[in-house]
């Protein structure tokens, strides 16, 4: 009788993004799911090439990038930089500096354990009523963040949202801007 193989998860992956070739090493998110890693925190080089690449690509219509804070933070600078749009950061956290009232939307992703909240002070959601606005991420999974963030931009009236990533994981997302389609690997 035949066992059912079962496939192998490599230990890292290589990619090509922007020109930069990278080995993104493989870890378990979740029972039986596994990605490769993107690290662009300590990767000036990845991430001044995606982002130019990234600004290259930004529809002529986009007014404002939008993105959640945190570890790929860096490319919104060089996104920003590149296509001289101005830009609103989404934390993860409540800070005692935004203005109320604040706006919140909760998500989840592949890559946290449990649910998270994204919020939005009343300035910056003022200066996105009526703007269309490209939500830049590094990486595009299940599109919980997306999801969460266009919740909190739909409340602030933007008349027009894009969503541009260096890549995207799982099923293929052609609503999605993206240098990258990253595998997603099961047992």
């Amino acid at each position: 009788m035949n066992e059912p193989r079962v496939p192998a998860i490599p230990s890292t992956v290589r990619v090509l993004i922007a020109g930069v070739t990278r080995d993104l090493v493989v870890h378990q998110v979740a029972p039986g799911t596994h990605l490769g890693i993107l690290l662009l925190a300590c990767d000036p080089e990845l991430t001044e090439a995606a982002g130019r690449e990234l600004a290259a690509r930004m529809p002529a219509d986009v007014d404002v990038l939008v993105m959640p804070d945190g570890k790929a933070q860096a490319l919104l600078h060089v996104v920003q930089r590149e296509s001289r749009r101005s830009a609103v950061l989404v934390r993860k956290e409540k800070k005692s500096y935004l203005v109320e009232p604040v706006l919140e939307s909760t998500a989840e992703s592949a890559t946290t354990t449990r649910p998270h909240s994204f919020y939005l002070g009343a300035d910056d959601a003022s200066r996105l009523n009526g703007k269309t606005v490209a939500i830049l991420d590094d990486v595009v999974s299940l599109g919980g963040t997306r999801r969460a963030i266009e919740a909190l931009l739909a409340r602030c009236g933007v008349k027009k949202t894009y969503m541009m990533a260096i890549g995207t994981e799982g099923q293929p997302r052609p609503d999605v801007i993206a240098l990258a389609h990253f595998e997603v690997y099961r047992c």
